[in-house]
């Protein structure tokens, strides 16, 4: 028994350490440019915070404890060893660091929950490896974003409210307090789980009041104590707050609102979500596992109240975030450790079966990974995009490029003129053109620096249909990448997923078109960029 608990837990460690490799690898993917927005947001207010001068965010559309954390975090390893990390640069480093360090407490969390659901080792490990090698949360760990720490508050959350059940006491509620608090201070959806977290209170204490109202008064005391500590400014600047936050809300109900989400206008609820989980996040094969886990978990839910409080969790997020009009995969992400507790369930079955049959999933699993892990093992194309054209497109040049998308080249921008393409102003009349179609004569050179603007409004044409729509635009484009304008494409910058095998040239490879993906799964760490030259 001791050595049975002894391998689990070696092997539990070489798991972690798999997951540590794969998620620092490549991390320093755009070589220091912030090129992920949100990244580069949060560490622009981070910036503006200095531990104990001035703690104001003057920022609400994220919780304010994951800048604390990083610009804390940066100023006391400065303190320490000198390091001169809380810059805009260093602070980019800490915090990819630290969304890795987050996910593998995620892994842990996971590990604990399945042994706590399955009382099976095997199935433990399974449910952490299959988390460990999903490509979502290994892409991003490889980013500073909120999600990511929310995710490992929602799981600790779901462990603690686990435990519980099983034993209720105070000293569980002040953790539940604690992550609940974290999880609100980070970002505000994280509100659609209190109902849950009453709920388990009040299952576990309906025969005896006192302790009832006990622990209900001791959770809102310790939640509202440590949501003030994380986010001071949420109280002090409340009026900023809520605005902020009505702001974020209203996105999330009305795909119009921004010019970079109408990539959603049209897409289905819930059925958007899980397409992109099936084919992106998880990958088909772990996605099937997951389906086989949930089909032979059913069986279970009905006499185990405990797994009908872990569905009811679960299955409450789906349902609120995923009918809302806006739709980036990462708002997903917290569903990603129940993905891998199904998949290690169901994997389990087949492993029972057949030994060499599981084997195969698992390597056909590890090369699926290994293929998307692969866009980090060269240069971002941003950056290529930029060395080429320092190198190839003559100074002086004028370079049409689209708004609301980030410029190329990402430096040595004084060597050229640009024409700010609007293409997203409304309406998209002849008049719009008229003005664009003037600044593509002063143009030498079109720069399409990813999809954002060209795949959702190509879509648009139909005024009827959509309250902005774009049927000019999509003439544009067609005749742009048909080359029936006077541009010509003279290079592509892209970086699928992809295997190769022998030489650069002559030998195997094989690559997967993720062009379809939801845009943010592509646009930030490995965007299609082309180049189109004005031909005399």
């Amino acid at each position: 028994m001791k050595s049975q608990l002894l391998k689990s837990k070696m092997t539990l460690v070489l798991i972690l350490l798999l997951a540590y490799f794969i998620r620092v690898f490549g991390v320093n993917w755009d070589q220091g440019f912030h090129l992920h927005p949100d990244e580069r947001m949060l560490i622009m207010v981070a910036d503006k915070i200095n531990f104990f001068k001035n703690l104001n965010p003057d920022f609400f559309n994220y919780g304010s404890l994951p800048v604390y954390i990083l610009k804390g975090l940066s100023q006391l390893i400065d303190y320490l060893f000198n390091k001169n990390l809380a810059t805009y640069a260093g602070m980019l480093t800490i915090g990819r660091k630290m969304s890795i360090v987050f996910d593998l407490i995620t892994i842990c969390f996971i590990y604990k929950i399945a042994k706590l659901f399955f009382k099976e080792n095997k199935i433990a490990l399974f449910s952490v490896l299959f988390y460990t090698i999903s490509f979502f949360p290994i892409q991003n760990s490889h980013f500073f974003v909120v999600d990511v720490l929310l995710n490992t508050l929602v799981t600790g959350l779901i462990y603690t409210l686990l435990i519980y059940l099983k034993s209720p006491s105070l000293n569980k509620i002040l953790f539940l307090g604690l992550f609940f608090a974290a999880m609100m201070a980070t970002k505000f959806t994280a509100i659609i789980f209190l109902p849950i977290i009453f709920g388990v209170i009040f299952l576990k204490n309906i025969n005896y009041w006192k302790n009832l109202i006990l622990h209900m008064l001791v959770f809102c005391f310790l939640f509202l104590s440590f949501y003030f500590i994380f986010m001071p400014y949420a109280f002090i600047e409340k009026t900023r707050f809520i605005t902020d936050i009505k702001s974020q809300l209203k996105m999330n109900s009305d795909p119009y609102i921004f010019p970079y989400t109408l990539q959603y206008v049209g897409s289905l609820p819930y059925l958007y979500y899980l397409k992109n989980i099936f084919m992106w996040g998880l990958g088909p094969i772990i996605s099937l596992m997951s389906l086989i886990g949930f089909i032979s978990l059913i069986r279970l839910i009905r006499k185990n109240y405990i797994l009908i409080i872990f569905t009811i969790f679960y299955l409450l997020y789906f349902l609120i975030i995923g009918q809302s009009a806006v739709k980036f995969m990462r708002y997903m992400l917290p569903l990603y450790p129940l993905f891998a507790l199904l998949a290690g369930y169901g994997f389990y079955q087949i492993y029972k079966l057949s030994k060499i049959f599981s084997f195969t999933i698992i390597l056909t699993c590890l090369i699926w990974t290994f293929m998307f892990i692969n866009i980090y093992t060269f240069p971002h194309t941003r950056i290529s995009a930029t060395d080429w054209i320092l190198k190839n497109i003559p100074k002086g040049s004028t370079l049409a490029v689209e708004h609301w998308d980030d410029r190329i080249p990402i430096h040595g921008s004084e060597n050229y003129y640009f024409e700010e393409l609007t293409i997203y102003e409304l309406p998209d009349d002849k008049i719009k053109w008229q003005i664009l179609s003037e600044k593509l004569k002063r143009t030498d050179y079109i720069i399409i620096a990813s999809n954002r603007l060209y795949i959702p409004l190509s879509k648009l044409t139909d005024c009827k249909k959509f309250r902005s729509c774009y049927p000019e635009t999509a003439k544009y484009y067609q005749k742009l990448f048909e080359e029936k304008l006077t541009f010509k494409k003279i290079v592509e910058f892209s970086d699928y997923p992809r295997i190769e095998i022998g030489p650069p040239t002559g030998g195997w490879k094989f690559e997967i078109n993720d062009d379809l993906a939801d845009e943010s799964f592509t646009v930030y760490d490995h965007p299609k960029i082309m180049i189109y030259k004005k031909i005399n």
